[in-house]
This record gives C-alpha cells, structure tokens and sequence, in this order.
C-alpha cells in the first residue's frame, strides 16, 4: 500500500534537500523529507554535549557564498568571525600570517613571518586583487590543473606552499597534496579574501535549522532510509512505501538508493576530536595550521574564542581535525598521538580532557574536476526521478544549497 498525499518526495534532509524544499514549498508545491538518520542537516550537525556545541567536523561558512547570501538571514544567525589569517605552527613555534588589507594589524607580522618570502607575499597580494577582480564564472570557465601545480606555476616558494598553502588549504580540501582543482583553489580562495570566515554563534546546525523553518512537522519524517526508488514509488529499509509525482534525491553520493548506488564513489574523510581545558592554548579567533609535514594534526582552533556559546563559561572548547587515515588507530592510541604533536607547541594539552571523536568517512566529495553550474537535464536521472548534491558541483555548502535550488527549479519547470 502506497501512501499518497504529497506532490514532491525529496530523500535526505541536507543543506541540497532542505533549499530544494525551500524552493518548492514558495511556490506552493507539497513536499515530504524521509531522512534515515536521526536529524536534518546531514553533514552539517551540532551536537550539545554537557554544555559544549560540537559541529560534526570543523566546518566555516565563508559569508560570500552567493547562495547563502540568497537563502540564509546571518543576523538571525549571530554569526561570529575568524580573524582574517592563520597562526602558524612549526619546528620553531608559532607565528601569524593574515591579510592586512582587511586586518590592518597584521601587516607587520605578516611581513616578518618565516611562513614564506617577501615575494611570496607580494604574489599572494597580487592573486587576491587579481581574483577579486574575477568573476566566479570565470574561474570555473578556467581550464584546470591541480592546486599544487597552479601555486608552483605562479612562482610561489616551496617555502610558503609547505608553511601555508598546504595545512590551509589541506583542511579546506581534506586532502594533503593539493591534487584538488585549481578551480575550486580561486574560487575558495578569492572568498576567504572577499567576506568574512564565520560559525552561527550556537553552531553550524542553525543553518539547516534556519533552512528547515518553512517545513512543518509532518513534512519531515525522521529514521527512515529510502532504499528503493520504483517508478516515483519510494520504499524505505521498514518496508513503508510512499508515492509522489516527482522524487528527489538529495543524499551524498554513496548514499543514494537503488536503482541508483554508487558505493565507489570518491570522497575525502576527516576526524574530528573535541577536548575541553581550563585554559585556552591562544585567545585569539585564529585557526592553527601545523605546518610540519607528515603530522597527524592538520589544524586547531578554539571554538569559544569565536563564539563564547560554543563552551561553558571559563572552559575552552578545542577542536583538532585530522586529514591523514587514522580510521585503525584504537581511540587512546590516537589521542596519545595527538597530545604528543600539541605538546610541541601546547605544553598545557596533557591536562585536556577528551569530549568525543567524530571520524566522518564521506566528509567532502573529491574535488579534482569541479563545475559551479549543471544543465537541467543533467540533475533529471530519468522520468520525473532528479538529483542533487554537492557532488555534482564541487565540495562546499554553496554548491549543496545551489545543487538543490537548481534541481528544484527543474522540477518546476517540468
């Protein structure tokens, strides 16, 4: 028995279903979300635990993206901003790097630190006039080759690329030798320098939150995984069946249900560990970059010094991502790894205490070929079955909110 009293069936409540949603419900389509997990946002979660926001991966919102701009109201959700730059972690210590042009704080020491040459500088001021100067769409008209090959063409250092290129950018991508496209390069880059690097100030699961308030509650149904599509009939692993005029699929790309699977699909995975002190190790808004190679830890940083809700007053919330596989490592021994990368810099660490680890598998898709924009054809699979998802465009929330906009907007064009 199928059951039968919604238009628009849309599989998987993410940031691409939820502004998919969004759309179709403003123009007065009925919809329903089956979810298989326990909440909506999908990669984009915070969990509240003993008082602390733990975001489910550190993620940023970069405040230029064009479909947030569109979608999101930022003073509803009280976001609050990194510093313009990045502390610095190497063999010799810490030092600051940033953009003066926003920050003018950081011209001296921008100029004085060992991150990179004066040249280097001087290069890395030049691509962000030239980028600003540069249209999105221009960028991803570009031929591509890969990040690290686009860097070394433009003449930077391998001092600089080793010192700051690589743990930034590595953290952004999730992977560490920059064979993401140089595409996604400029266009990541060219917004860092344009806007602000933010979080809400109660987490990044007030954007699904926000996104989600046009729904009501029996248009969202929790814990059901859609495991078979037939025709536009959808059936779920309790064996409830729904039927609808169109289906949309808005899972990640390893997630989405027959007749459709693609298990193989490539993808970038990252952990996350979460511990809490007494003592923040830096009180500036700053991300830490470990820039020694060959290190677990790819970046630090301390979420209650960007927003004081994300911890208890008078305790620090540390959030230490991890870019290389660790997945065999049992809990302690990776910790014990950890703690003994930080103490080189954090002597204090070995007083932290451990709050929970997240290993996310399907953190971002690989990005070595990455578009910003898909014909409406190519987001229909067949007969009144489409698709979105970042995995069609490239790995970031703009292209998640803009994949279902656009998968959306198909479907009322049919």
């Amino acid at each position: 028995m199928f059951e039968r009293d919604k238009e628009i069936i849309i599989i998987g409540a993410g940031l691409s279903g939820l502004t998919a949603a969004r759309v179709l419900k403003s123009a007065g389509r009925k919809v329903k979300l089956i979810e298989a997990s326990d909440g909506i946002g999908g990669r984009v979660r915070t969990d509240e635990i003993d008082g602390y926001l733990l975001d489910r991966g550190f993620q940023v919102l970069l405040t230029a993206y064009p479909e947030t701009k569109r979608f999101l109201d930022y003073k509803s959700l009280n976001l609050r901003s990194f510093l313009p730059g990045a502390m610095i972690l190497n063999e010799k210590g810490c030092s600051e790097i940033g953009d003066p042009l926003r920050n003018p704080s950081l011209l001296f020491k921008t100029i004085t630190s060992p991150a990179g040459t004066f040249a280097d500088k001087m290069r890395m001021m030049s691509l962000k006039l030239k980028l600003s100067a540069t249209s999105i769409d221009k960028i991803f008209n570009k031929s591509e080759t890969t990040t690290i090959a686009y860097l070394h063409h433009l003449g930077f250092s391998q001092k600089i690329i080793d010192q700051f290129f690589k743990p930034f950018m590595s953290g952004i991508f999730l992977e560490n030798q920059l064979h993401t496209s140089s595409r996604m390069f400029e266009y990541v880059f060219k917004l860092f320098s344009e806007d602000d690097t933010a979080v809400p100030a109660r987490g990044m699961g007030m954007i699904p939150k926000q996104l989600a308030q046009v729904l009501e509650d029996d248009e969202i149904i929790l814990n059901e995984k859609v495991v078979h599509i037939d025709g536009t009939n959808v059936i779920t692993n309790s064996g409830r069946a729904y039927e609808a005029d169109q289906v949309l699929i808005a899972t990640e790309a390893t997630h989405m249900p027959m007749p459709f699977h693609r298990p193989a699909a490539p993808k970038n995975s990252v952990t996350n560990i979460y511990f809490t002190a007494d003592k923040a190790p830096f009180t500036k808004p700053f991300i830490a970059l470990n820039a020694i190679p060959n290190q677990l830890v790819n970046n630090v940083a301390v979420m209650n010094q960007i927003s004081p809700y994300y911890a208890p007053e008078d305790k620090a919330l540390i959030s230490v991502s991890i870019i290389r596989d660790v997945n065999g490592l049992r809990s302690a021994e990776l910790i014990s790894k950890v703690m003994a990368e930080l103490q080189q810099w954090f002597p204090d660490c070995i007083s932290w205490k451990h709050l929970k680890t997240y290993y996310i598998p399907y953190a971002l898709p690989k990005d070595e070929h990455v578009e910003n924009d898909i014909a409406a054809a190519a987001l229909k699979l067949r007969d009144n079955v489409f698709i979105c998802g970042d995995h069609l465009l490239n790995g970031s929330i703009n292209a998640a909110m803009r994949s279902g906009r656009l998968a959306a907007e198909a479907i009322l064009s049919q």
